[in-house]
């Protein structure tokens, strides 16, 4: 499993751990804005955890709460596994085409020429082809599953600050969902330091998908996961929201 992207690794392997018992999935609010991250005093970043599925072994990989500059944000450290946290959403893609965050990608794998380990990614659904269940061992396995999606994408950072905004469209894995990865940004010499991001999640799935009507297309989840095979990283996100 070291190189299988998310398509691959929701469709084929089960679900070894999940974040809260009953599913649930987040509406977009009637300001137009769906926090990612959010919550009560008691839980800031991951909030209601029964929106939450979490994907891989646990001990592969660590959350927590940190606040920097007073301001709630998530540090995850893995890529020893394959492992994601997604939030199950319902946003049409083009009324909240916008995804924001701040990142402080704080380490990586040293002098590895490869993508950090740790990395966002959006599941996309069209509602206007019947949903099917995630396909492979998964469907072998009670309890929640994540959300049915048509394809995703996944958003790096680049082993070089050169590789900010390559878009690579890759072929289906052995669920047979397409995938596309965009370097958001990239190098060492950016690292440990806060950068504020703003990405029309609209624009990259025209780039990725051309031929795709995206007046069907809907986001179903967002999230973030961890590549195995690359060794590990540490990264703080804060601020995760869609919004139009």
């Amino acid at each position: 499993m070291t190189k299988a992207g998310l398509p691959f690794y929701l469709g084929v392997l089960s679900l070894f751990f999940v974040v809260g018992c009953a599913e649930t999935q987040t509406p977009v609010g009637l300001d137009g804005t769906l926090n990612i991250f959010g919550g009560g005093p008691e839980n800031p970043i991951f909030g209601r955890s029964s929106d939450w599925v979490g994907l891989g072994a646990s001990d592969a990989v660590s959350y927590k709460t940190v606040y920097p500059a007073g301001t709630p944000a998530l540090e995850i450290n893995g890529g020893s596994e394959n492992t994601a946290i997604i939030r199950r959403v319902d946003a049409q893609l083009l009324a909240t085409p916008f995804l924001f965050w701040s990142w402080n990608v704080m380490e990586g794998p040293a002098h590895h020429p490869a993508r950090h380990p740790v990395r966002l990614v959006v599941g996309f659904a069209d509602a206007d082809k019947p949903r099917t269940e995630p396909s492979g061992l998964a469907t072998f396995f009670r309890g929640p599953k994540p959300p049915a999606f048509s394809r995703s994408l996944t958003l790096v950072w680049g082993h070089s600050a050169l590789q900010r905004g390559t878009l690579t469209t890759e072929h289906p894995a052995a669920d047979g969902k397409p995938r596309a990865v965009y370097v958001v940004r990239g190098g060492g010499e950016n690292q440990n330091r806060w950068w504020t991001e703003n990405l029309d999640l609209s624009h990259m799935h025209t780039r990725a998908w051309p031929t795709i009507d995206m007046a069907f297309s809907r986001i179903v989840f967002v999230g973030m996961s961890t590549a195995s095979g690359r060794g590990r990283g540490t990264v703080q996100i804060s601020g995760l929201r869609l919004s139009r």
